[in-house]
């Protein structure tokens, strides 16, 4: 607890009033230094007196890097107390108008900037508390950091002839259902001949056409990177994962910092990229690298992504896409409406 500027001048004042007096019995002046006293004193005892302020803050979800997030920060305490506010933000996270000043109970809500990468933190909230004359200060710093989830950036790499026959080799057809019969026309597979209805029909053969579904294979991804590639290595290793997962493949992950079994869905997606998101420098042992289908390699300032030995650096898989976007809009990236904490 400290005297504001504003309480330093109204104690200089007292204790000139009280100087005054003594030296030359001018005791009116007195009216002037016990008030400004009682004053001081008073302050330092309302911000003695009252209960420390509480603090909630909303739970912003995770996103990707240059999309904003809207933070409400609600604190509470004794009525009356006025205070000057600062929501900290730590490396990742920016915003302007994150500071705020008011009378107990009080609620501000800002714009954050998501920037970079990683798991990041706002809070806790610090404080400075001021009595109703604002001569005494108190600073503090309340409640408990929230965590943010900063996915990699994700482009569409659709364009790429790699992932695209990895895509077509991962594709097998099921044959369950019989959609009908037909006669035979050259280019038909002859595992389709239906033998049994051919006799009846020589010299005619007749085929069996099933009804056309699609079972999706399981594609493996590694990463491995060094502290100068990690982003971009993320960033690749996302956009191929995504390209996979959005094609209805299931996707497993393998990191320096974790993995993920082979899955499918939005909420298998969002986990991908949580762990993508936090993912820093490391390798992975040969086996391991060794069973993937895409390996994806950031080394000495340069990303590569191997698939199934056909290797190629990031930015030529990214030139070859039909259309580049960064990032991704949420709901193609299957995050839309995820609280990650």
């Amino acid at each position: 607890m400290r005297l504001t500027n504003r309480g330093w001048v109204t104690v200089g004042v007292a204790v000139a009033a009280f100087l005054m007096a003594w030296l030359f019995g001018a005791r009116s002046l007195n009216a002037v230094a016990v008030p400004a006293v009682v004053a001081v004193v008073a302050a330092a005892a309302q911000l003695k007196l009252a209960d420390r302020p509480a603090v909630s803050r909303s739970n912003p979800h995770a996103g990707f890097p240059e999309e904003t997030r809207a933070v409400t920060v609600e604190v509470t305490g004794t009525r009356g107390t006025i205070i000057h506010a600062n929501d900290t933000l730590s490396r990742g996270l920016s915003a302007t108008d994150n500071g705020f000043s008011g009378s107990v109970p009080v609620t501000h809500t800002y714009e954050m900037a998501l920037t970079e990468r990683g798991r990041h933190a706002i809070g806790p909230l610090s404080v400075h508390l001021r009595d109703v004359f604002g001569l005494v200060s108190h600073e503090i710093e309340i409640g408990e950091a929230t965590d943010v989830i900063v996915y990699p950036q994700i482009h569409d790499v659709t364009g790429s002839s790699a992932l695209a026959a990895e895509l077509e080799r991962n594709r097998r057809p099921e044959r369950q259902e019989i959609d009908q019969l037909r006669e035979y026309v050259p280019g038909d597979p002859l595992r389709d001949i239906d033998w049994k209805s051919s006799a009846k029909r020589l010299p005619d053969l007749v085929v069996t056409e099933f009804i056309g579904r699609e079972t999706m294979g399981t594609i493996e991804v590694t990463i491995s990177t060094d502290r100068e590639t990690a982003d971009r290595a993320a960033s690749a290793a996302g956009s191929v994962a995504l390209f996979f997962s959005h094609a209805g493949l299931e996707v497993g992950l393998t990191a320096p910092d974790g993995n993920l079994k082979p899955s499918r869905g939005e909420t298998h997606r969002s986990e991908l990229l949580q762990l993508l998101a936090e993912t820093g420098p490391g390798t992975l042992n040969d086996r391991v690298r060794t069973d993937a289908d895409i390996r994806v390699v950031g080394d000495d300032g340069a990303v590569t992504v191997d698939v199934n030995g056909q290797v190629t650096t990031y930015e030529d898989i990214r030139s070859t896409a039909a259309r580049d976007r960064t990032p991704v809009d949420r709901q193609r990236a299957g995050t839309s409406g995820v609280t990650v904490t």
